[in-house]
């Protein structure tokens, strides 16, 4: 039987369809809306942030001649020829509109070079995923921006990363081929050939609001409600983890690919029965999701390139639509009947594609939830080519380079390509609910209803024999993981100081501009603080000029401005400045140890956890029945810019201990301390002389059981521990029955060099035991990958996290701090990326109360925490909320009585 498709449209509708006029340039009104498509993802941006869920990038590598000139060329002139490009979204009155810049306004290019690095790939790979997800400011712009990272000398990657308010995945084939047009032009001298554009997209858009008339609006809407009334919601495919309660967007896929003779049998069914390769494929993705899922009924997504207009064929955009198709196989229907009820749907999707498929939702409005995106779950699309797979440039070999990771807007996407007999796929799916491997056997099971459909169409949907082999082969390889090699040779001043060598009139800011020729001088003017020595005990942070260089603003900072201001003075260890130093995680680490004027800006207080009214004993402090805090010395080896002790840190404090014989008699007069934390500052700027010394009054005590260290030292100086002193101290603690502990503070997966994973593993072959605690910090690791990435590291190398700490609002240092939304978006996040014996960590605030556990945002708009110590011991455990309000970083910051 071949299948017949003859559409009957009513005749309002097809008196509808024949009347659609032209699109073309008219004059236009003060302000221009916002298409449909761009107006939803405004409403998007607005409620969520944003994000780069909305972004989109072509990734290419080109091997050979580069003529920089001709590239800078060729991407303004994309600038010039697409209006779009140049838009930025304004706001008048709460209603967002087109706003249009001058066409020579040019594309932003910004030139990274990792021709020294040995590890260059791992630095790309770093760079295109900080890209893909930095922010765009849709009233501010661009909305388009590139990115170009020399390897070597003949090899480069060119990065393009555009909002979808001004782009689509067609669009992406567009740019592709014009800037290789553009690029050939401009390198060869000669003119470029590319068609003049009828009409821009702001044209569109005024076209799209003037034919989509309510009338319009009502009729389509019509049609789409009588296809989705009493739809199912949600695609019962059964995932490895429950949906999160808040859609995460963060994706990865499986590929495949389908040879002869099965695509070639395919093929030819497909035109026995009259149809299309794509949609016999359709239909067979019908197949196996209603086999998987046991529904009856699907909603299957269809992305349209949704420019049936010769007018916009050519327009980079956010054109793209996708219209759905629902299929009934309550009636056991044969794969032959199947294939005709998808194609039928098809076409009827095709005739009413003109509105947006957001539109449609609004409109018809189901039931929504911020799990998943309304309706749509399963994504089929068939790609002609991957954009940059058809670019040719004069002297340049081109690739299209793929990312492990990807944004995932559905459940599961099906990505389709024919080449030659072979159709090559991937199954794109949402990391939150599924295992890379479960997605394997998906797309094994797939072909298996494929090859059944292939062998007998006259079967019956729900009686085709499919048995998914669980222990077959992968089709695809495993995720290979990257490690990243840090080089040693440059420190942050000896790259400053060669700035000026590069380029004299280069800027460097923060608040204020200031060549790097004029930072450098203004620095080497400035008396410096001298450098503190890790192991020397008799370091003087006052000797020299007390005068500290700020490097983000360029001006020398006196003495009687960090005493006023109760800034932490200013020193980092050599080794921790070349690790740092021209890496890909430099952006963020440098936050950690260089000087800011914010600084001087952030509010706050100096104790924010009742350290002053909890010390017993000069030096000594007891807020929780089991443990004491010691503070031994108020020196670091690097100086921490969020550091919450800037009260003492540096200071020459009163309150460091000095009488241990006192602190001993009171901790032997409580039994309950069981152990004792010695902090500061960091005890391991001591020598191993004076940790004895303070061994000398606490090992003899009974009731202590362990003895910690906290310490940054094994991130800022690792080489610290190779003091042959130490070792025996450490093992004094074991032979004297108690625990030996270091608690590293471990801020990013950067500051875990090489030095601090070979020491780790050494003390641990001799006993000791490694807990890490991190900060959460604002620009330096709130990143949920990041911090993924550190706590894994760490159980790696026998090192457990157990605290992550919400950055507190010291004075000086509130900068940092992250909202508590925020903050639990990543802890979730966390957790989503590790695997279950990774998850021991506690999102944990640090209140003068008690340290209290966050635990989440209750849909009821309220914070809901959880006392994890308090000085009363009945509160311990006990579960309470305060109502959010938004931006609030502390529990102070939360509204009282809203318990």
């Amino acid at each position: 039987m071949k299948c017949t498709r003859t559409l009957q449209i009513n005749p309002a509708d097809a008196a509808l369809l024949s009347a659609i006029p032209p699109i073309r340039g008219l004059p236009r009104p003060t302000r221009v809306p916002l298409s449909f498509t761009q107006e939803r993802l405004w409403f998007h941006s607005r409620l969520t942030g944003g994000g780069d869920a909305c972004h989109l990038q072509i990734r290419l590598r080109l091997r050979g001649q580069l003529d920089d000139a001709a590239l800078q060329t060729a991407l303004d002139g994309l600038v010039v020829r697409h209006e779009v490009l140049r838009t930025t979204i304004g706001v008048d009155g709460g209603k967002p509109f087109q706003r249009v810049g001058p066409a020579d306004v040019g594309l932003p290019l910004k030139h990274d070079d990792v021709t020294l690095r040995v590890d260059g790939e791992a630095a790309l790979a770093i760079l295109i995923s900080n890209e893909a997800q930095a922010p765009f400011d849709l009233e501010a712009g661009p909305l388009i921006r590139g990115r170009l990272v020399r390897l070597t000398v003949d090899d480069h990657v060119l990065l393009i990363t555009m909002h979808n308010m001004v782009s689509d995945d067609h669009s992406l084939n567009i740019l592709a081929h014009e800037f290789s047009e553009l690029y050939s032009a401009a390198r060869t001298g000669r003119p470029h050939q590319l068609a003049p554009l009828p009409v821009q997209y702001a044209d569109y858009t005024l076209w799209q609001r003037s034919w989509l008339t309510e009338e319009v609006l009502e009729r389509q809407s019509e049609y789409w409600g009588r296809v989705l009334a009493g739809a199912p919601t949600v695609l019962k495919v059964p995932t490895d983890r429950p949906r999160p309660t808040r859609q995460d967007y963060r994706g990865s896929f499986v590929e495949f690919a389908w040879h002869e003779p099965l695509t070639t049998q395919l093929m030819a069914h497909s035109r026995r029965l009259g149809t299309t390769l794509f949609g016999t494929l359709l239909a067979g993705w019908a197949l196996w999701l209603a086999r998987i899922s046991g529904q009856q009924e699907l909603i299957i997504g269809m992305p349209v390139p949704n420019r049936t207009r010769t007018e916009i064929t050519g327009l980079i955009g956010p054109f793209i639509n996708t219209p759905t198709l629902r299929i009934d196989l309550s009636g056991d229907p044969t794969l032959e009947e199947l294939v005709e009820q998808v194609n039928t749907a098809v076409l009827w999707a095709q005739v009413y594609q003109d509105l947006p498929f957001d539109e449609v939702i609004e409109r018809i409005n189901p039931p929504r939830k911020q799990a998943h995106t309304a309706i749509l779950h399963a994504i089929p699309a068939l790609l002609s080519n991957k954009p940059g797979a058809s670019v040719e440039l004069p002297e340049l070999k081109l690739e299209y380079i793929g990312v492990d990771e990807l944004v995932a807007q559905h459940d599961l996407a099906l990505e389709l390509d024919e080449v030659g007999e072979t159709i090559c796929g991937r199954l794109v799916y949402a990391a939150s609910l599924f295992d890379r491997s479960t997605v394997a056997q998906f797309a094994r099971y797939f072909q298996q209803a494929l090859s059944q459909m292939a062998v007998n169409f006259g079967q019956r949907v729900w009686s085709v024999p499919l048995v998914l082999d669980k222990e077959g082969r992968h089709l695809s390889a495993e995720l290979k993981p990257r490690e990243v090699t840090f080089p040693h040779d440059r420190c942050i001043d000896e790259l400053l100081e060669a700035q000026p060598a590069r380029n004299r009139d280069a800027v460097h800011c923060e608040d204020e501009n200031r060549s790097y020729r004029e930072l450098n001088t203004r620095i080497s003017a400035a008396p410096q603080v001298s450098e503190v020595q890790a192991s020397v005990d008799n370091c003087d942070a006052t000797r020299g000029t007390a005068t500290m260089n700020f490097i983000e603003g360029a001006r020398g900072v006196t003495a009687g401005e960090l005493q006023t201001n109760s800034i932490t003075r200013y020193h980092v260890t050599k080794s921790y400045r070349e690790q740092i130093a021209d890496n890909a995680y430099y952006e963020q680490l440098k936050h950690i140890v260089e000087p800011s004027f914010k600084e001087f800006e952030s509010p706050g207080n100096l104790d924010t956890s009742g350290e002053y009214d909890n010390t017993v004993v000069p030096g000594f402090q007891h807020k929780y029945p089991q443990t004491g805090l010691l503070l031994v010395t108020d020196r670091c080896a690097s100086y921490c810019r969020y550091c919450f002790r800037k009260r003492i840190v540096g200071k020459n404090s009163d309150e460091v201990a000095t009488d241990f014989a006192q602190i001993s008699k009171y901790i032997s007069g409580h039994p309950e301390i069981t152990n004792v934390l010695l902090s500061g500052g960091d005890p391991f700027v001591l020598s191993a002389a004076k940790l004895e010394n303070i061994l000398d009054h606490l090992l003899p005590i009974p009731h202590l059981n362990s003895i910690r260290f906290g310490t940054k030292m094994v991130a800022y100086e690792p080489k610290r521990f190779e003091d042959p002193a130490l070792l025996p101290l450490f093992q004094r603690i074991n032979e004297a029955g108690k625990a030996a502990v270091i608690v590293t503070h471990f801020d990013h997966i950067g500051e875990i060099s090489v030095d601090a994973e070979r020491i780790i593993r050494s003390l641990s072959a001799h006993g000791l035991q490694f807990l890490n605690q991190t900060v959460l910090l604002r620009r330096v690791n709130d990143n949920p990958k990041i911090l993924a990435a550190t706590f894994a590291k760490c159980h790696q190398m026998g090192v457990r996290p157990y605290y992550l700490f919400q950055g507190r609002p010291v004075k000086g240092a509130s900068h940092f701090q992250v909202s508590l939304r925020r903050g639990l978006e990543v802890a979730h996040g966390i957790n989503q990326r590790l695997s279950g014996i990774q998850k021991t960590f506690k999102y944990i605030m640090s209140h003068y109360t008690g340290k209290i556990e966050i635990l989440d945002l209750g849909t009821d708009g309220h914070v809901y925490m959880r006392y994890h110590q308090n000085k009363a011991p009945e509160k311990i455990g006990k579960v309470f909320s305060r109502l959010y309000l938004e931006g609030a970083c502390w529990l102070d910051d939360l509204p009282e009585g809203s318990e």
